[in-house]
């Protein structure tokens, strides 16, 4: 986008009227080792873009299915009741079981962050994908919240895809990502970015200041 385009549309973002609505997006998924054995069941983070928050007993549960997206097959999504404006959730597929081996291979205390089950369909290394749909009843194609697809995850074996970057974790990228605190039985360790990791919320204010940075640093050159 030209700069110019860039300032015109975060002056309107600055005078059109704020509209509080929550936003729900898939922002990471992991598909599990390769060599050797899962540290952990597949799970995927769900971050709320919006500026309100969303409510399960208001606004109607989650359902997920894998790159089929077929939304008569999707399972329902537990264990979380609210996500916060910025705030970015993690769903693993399995039971409590699950959630304190997610914990344990991230080092990651009880309580730290929200932490969901699913009993979904498992994500496959050869390519495949998520999608989440809201429905108070088994949910229909209109029901989509969000829907996304990794490449082909053999030769990255513990990473995990991040929608925001567009690509698989590596240690240190623009994310943050980082390594796990164990490794599976063949050594290999798991690499994601830090898991329910708070984003601040997108406000129009923001985004009017960072393209009103862009346009001056574009006169003064």
């Amino acid at each position: 986008m030209k700069i110019t385009s860039l300032f015109t549309c975060a002056l309107l973002a600055l005078a059109a009227p704020a509209t509080a609505a929550f936003d729900l997006k898939i922002t990471e998924m992991w598909m599990g080792n390769e060599p050797g054995s899962n540290l952990t069941e597949d799970w995927v983070e769900i971050t709320n873009m919006g500026d309100t928050a969303w409510v399960e007993a208001v606004d109607g549960g989650l359902w997920f299915d894998d790159g089929s997206f077929d939304a008569s097959a999707a399972d329902p999504m537990s264990g979380i009741p609210s996500i916060a404006p910025g705030e970015a959730v993690i769903y693993v597929n399995g039971d409590a079981a699950a959630i304190d081996e997610f914990l344990s291979v991230w080092g990651l205390a009880a309580g730290s962050l929200q932490i969901g089950i699913h009993d979904g369909s498992g994500l496959g290394q050869g390519g495949d994908g998520v999608a989440i749909f809201r429905s108070v009843a088994q949910p229909t194609i209109d029901d989509i919240v969000d829907a996304q697809e990794y490449d082909d995850a053999s030769l990255n074996g513990g990473q995990s895809w991040d929608v925001l970057v567009g690509g698989f974790s590596t240690i240190g990228n623009s994310s943050g990502a980082f390594q796990s605190a164990l490794s599976n039985d063949e050594g290999q360790f798991a690499i994601a970015s830090p898991p329910g990791t708070l984003v601040p919320e997108p406000t129009a204010a923001v985004l009017g200041m960072i393209a009103l940075g862009a346009f001056a640093g574009a006169r003064r050159s």
